[in-house]
């Protein structure tokens, strides 16, 4: 069966007639995501509609994500058989209805209907890193970086671009001055410190997932493993969420609540789960450069917020 490009002119008068929904098959998705959607009975509605994916909340204000069939696993995420979602009629605001494990999504003439029956289920869990010995935090920190510097874009955490006019500029040397100040305070592990750093770096920057929370993610990704050095970061983060979601995007609100649990995308946890299994560091050179392809600088924010909780744990686990 080939996949859905777009849905044809004549599709809307068809559909109309005949009231058949189309009906797209859910090839993959978050397994804690794929459990609860078997439950949700109720209607959400389409948050936004982009190329490769539609955001949708649930009944109970829950973003997920619909994603075409390439464009990764990701936690609250289902991948579905399209390749552009923009040829399909959506618009943000329509109905979506929820029946234990099927999705209608209310196009005018022409329903779309996914289906979770034969659905693989994906656990975006982050691996362990404890069993990892000092001096080991440090040297995977030190290579994760080089690659970044190497091959990451500016207009993030790495600093401006050369061309950057004032404002990117400005915005680089907040970023800048924020992860200092984080750094800061999580070598503290005081809450007040913490609060006023991460409020520092929410929302800052442009696009869907600000650089300031993609740095964010990173870091409380290592402060959610087992037995980390920074774990007096992850309920902080998690009441500045709650108390402050007008601080930033949606989708970033999402990112930074499943990272705090643990949870990311694939080509972040392939990088983490290298790190587990000590491979050789040469063995990183192509899992990073999937990282660094997510969205503008996203990738290599995030990565830089990676390299950011490796020298911390190095440096607080040397301190016990």
């Amino acid at each position: 069966m080939s996949r859905l490009e777009s849905i044809p002119a004549a599709a809307p008068h068809i559909a109309h007639r005949t009231g058949a929904p189309l009906v797209l098959p859910v090839e993959s998705g978050d397994a804690a995501l794929l459990r609860t959607l078997r439950t949700t009975v109720g209607e959400g509605r389409v948050h936004s509609v982009f190329t490769r994916v539609v955001n949708v909340l649930t009944p109970d204000g829950l973003l997920i994500a619909l994603a075409a069939w390439d464009a990764g696993h990701a936690p609250r995420t289902l991948t579905t058989d399209v390749t552009d979602w923009t040829g399909c009629g959506l618009a943000a605001g329509q109905r979506v209805t929820f029946d234990r494990g099927v999705l209608t999504l209310d196009v005018p003439g022409r329903p779309l209907r996914l289906a979770l029956d034969g659905a693989q289920a994906w656990n975006p869990d982050t691996p362990s890193l404890a069993h990892l010995g000092l001096g080991r935090f440090a040297e995977c920190a030190a290579y994760l970086d080089c690659l970044n510097r190497l091959h990451g874009p500016y207009g993030g955490m790495l600093g401006a671009a050369r061309d950057a006019g004032p404002m990117e500029r400005a915005v680089a040397a907040a970023l800048a001055d924020g992860r200092t100040r984080f750094i800061a305070a999580v070598r503290t592990g005081e809450p007040a410190a913490l609060r006023t750093a991460v409020l520092a770096l929410l929302g800052l920057g442009p696009g869907l997932t600000p650089a300031g929370d993609d740095f964010l993610t990173g870091a409380a990704l290592i402060a959610a493993l087992p037995g980390s050095a920074l774990g007096a970061l992850i309920p902080v983060l998690q009441d500045v969420l709650d108390t402050h979601p007008e601080r930033t995007t949606d989708l970033s609100l999402a990112t930074l609540r499943e990272a705090t649990d643990g949870r990311a995308r694939a080509e972040v946890l392939d990088v983490l789960r290298l790190l587990a299994d000590e491979a050789d560091p040469q063995q990183l050179d192509v899992p990073v450069r999937k990282v660094l392809a997510v969205g503008h600088t996203s990738g290599s924010d995030t990565l830089s917020g990676l390299i950011a909780g490796l020298h911390l744990e190095e440096e607080l686990r040397g301190s016990l």
